[in-house]
């Protein structure tokens, strides 16, 4: 069986080389069992009912085409894309976890997360809430999509700008907590994403990956036939 993991994407524009680098990925797997999808695939998500972000309708019509050839989709949201919707649960059959969930796959007990409860700051679990709030949806509703995703983009580019003062820090010490004190026994690979640094080490008789990032560095995981490796995009 073959599965691919990626995740922290960051697409805008169909025309980014990011973006056409992951519609080339997805085009060459005619035998791809599943893909997991772990959060920040979009630079910005809100899911309504009844449509989808324009930027967006190229992966989407990718993602359709996979599920139509047989392959699983499974999509943990982030803290960039978040509320995925019905398009994602009903349109693509899609399981959307919105936090962690223990996926038996291909022999294996795999932990899926996005990574941003892994090591959260107090101030960012406060906004996290809020982004899921009834009030942020309740708002969604009153204000014009095109607005929203204006307002969503600024955002982006606030935090982008932060994070380009500050170096990435190497989240193997966080994991190492988390895999000793917050996973199941019975989980033998944990895979989140977030960090945009890739890290693979061995604990407690489990692999733990971080996948790094498809925006910038194209690093991805795949499980074949029960054996978990990170790639880059193309090699």
């Amino acid at each position: 069986m073959k599965a691919i993991f990626l995740s922290d994407a960051h697409l805008r524009s169909a025309a980014d080389d990011n973006y056409q680098d992951l519609l080339s990925l997805l085009k060459q797997q005619h035998d791809l069992d599943a893909l997991f999808l772990l959060g920040d695939i979009f630079e910005f998500w809100l899911g309504y009912e009844y449509l989808v972000f324009s930027a967006y309708l190229p992966l989407l019509d990718q993602l359709r085409r996979l599920k139509e050839g047989g392959t699983k989709l499974f999509y943990v949201e982030g803290n960039h894309d978040f509320t995925i919707g019905p398009y994602f649960r009903d349109t693509l059959g899609c399981t959307v976890i919105t936090e962690q969930a223990l996926i038996h796959w291909d022999s294996r007990n795999i932990l899926i997360c996005h990574g941003d409860l892994i090591h959260p700051s107090p101030a960012y679990l406060r906004l996290r809430k809020l982004w899921r709030s009834p009030l942020i949806k309740f708002l969604a509703r009153l204000i014009h999509p095109d607005l929203v995703w204006r307002f969503g983009i600024w955002l982006s580019d606030k935090g982008q700008q932060k994070r380009s003062h500050h170096k990435q820090q190497d989240p193997t010490p966080w994991l190492q907590e988390f895999s000793t004190n917050a996973v199941t026994d019975a989980c033998d690979l944990v895979i989140c994403g977030h960090f945009h640094v890739p890290v693979f080490f061995q604990q407690h008789g489990r692999e733990v990956i971080a996948l790094g990032d498809w925006q910038t560095g194209r690093n991805y995981a795949q499980l074949l036939d029960g054996n978990i490796s990170i790639l880059t995009y193309p090699d």
